[in-house]
């Protein structure tokens, strides 16, 4: 029984969802059919032969805003009817760009001149911060993973008193605190350049 209303709820859960996402993108093409409808056609100053063809407008970068006149009526890349006498891209730190229905062909990606200057990245993006980060982590690690061989051979040798033990448990401590020197430089590196960022 309860195995049958669960999959009752699950089947329902499914059907309400899928109802959302078909009406939701009936909203939205409506929302794009109101964009440039016919009723629009005297403003536009449209071509009467041209006026049912759609095509793309896309450009590089996307998500420009696409301009009528003052109107905005998208973002690229957007399906436009074509037959327009003039439209507008505009995107912040590129130069504005003027289209013509002439211009526009089928799978032309519209390339935008950058105007802006490069911004500099942060601290925390650029390679250094990476590598000395990368690197604190292995050291940390091996440095931990040698102290603990290092109190496991100590713990050997003072149950059997062999010698041998004794000679590993040194060499795992000088390998242990040179590592935890290495890490203490990259430590010192990073808290270094990041305060004179």
């Amino acid at each position: 029984m309860f195995q049958t209303s669960k999959r009752s709820f699950l089947l329902s859960l499914t059907l309400v969802i899928i109802f959302e996402s078909l009406s939701s993108n009936l909203d939205a093409q409506k929302e794009n059919q109101t964009l440039l409808n016919p009723s629009q056609k005297d403003s536009l100053k449209l071509e009467p032969d041209l006026w049912m063809k759609e095509t793309l407008l896309n450009s590089s970068p996307q998500d420009a805003y696409v301009f009528y006149k003052d109107s905005l009526i998208g973002n690229t890349p957007l399906f436009i009817q074509t037959g327009f006498r003039n439209l507008t891209l505009r995107k912040h730190g590129y130069d504005d760009i003027s289209i013509l229905s002439d211009n526009l062909t089928p799978g032309k990606i519209i390339m935008m001149n950058y105007n802006g200057q490069e911004k500099e990245k942060t601290f925390f993006q650029k390679d250094i911060f990476k590598i000395l980060t990368a690197g604190i982590i292995v050291l940390g690690g091996t440095t931990a993973y040698f102290k603990l061989k290092a109190d496991n051979k100590f713990e050997e040798y003072e149950f059997t008193g062999n010698s041998k033990l004794l000679d590993d448990t040194r060499k795992y401590d000088l390998i242990s605190g040179i590592s935890m020197a290495a890490l203490q430089i990259n430590f010192g590196l990073l808290l270094y350049y990041f305060l004179i960022e």
